[in-house]
């Protein structure tokens, strides 16, 4: 489950706090998810300024609750298991969650934040 205690990020910024307030209930509605993707955090909090929640995933960064990892896009669409702290050390042959291979160059690589255990 994802760590909902964004309250110090509010409390240092006040322009935040909507977001967090949007990020709680999010996170509650998605409590099975392991990583908090931008990409679908835009398309669900549309509502949300996109330098605001921007400026609030670089926080969780800052403030040590969360790391950026990446992960690559299967050509179907759904993040493949594997988290790289580094894009340069994806390999070069990439599995999707069918157990097939393929070209990770063909597909995105996507920044995506993860809590800090």
């Amino acid at each position: 489950m994802l760590p909902t205690n964004f309250d110090t990020l509010a409390n240092e910024n006040s322009a935040l706090r909507p977001v967090v307030v949007k990020l709680k209930e999010w996170v509650e509605r998605h409590a099975d998810w392991s990583v908090l993707d931008p990409r679908v955090l835009a398309r669900d909090l549309r509502d949300v300024d996109p330098y605001l929640l921007s400026l609030f995933l670089v926080g969780l960064v800052k403030i040590g609750l969360y790391r950026r990892v990446y992960m690559v896009e299967t050509p179907s669409g759904v993040l493949a298991d594997g988290e790289y702290d580094d894009p340069r050390k994806i390999p070069d042959r990439v599995q999707d969650r069918g157990f097939n291979y393929f070209d990770p160059k063909e597909t995105d690589v996507v920044p995506v934040y993860k809590p800090v255990k």
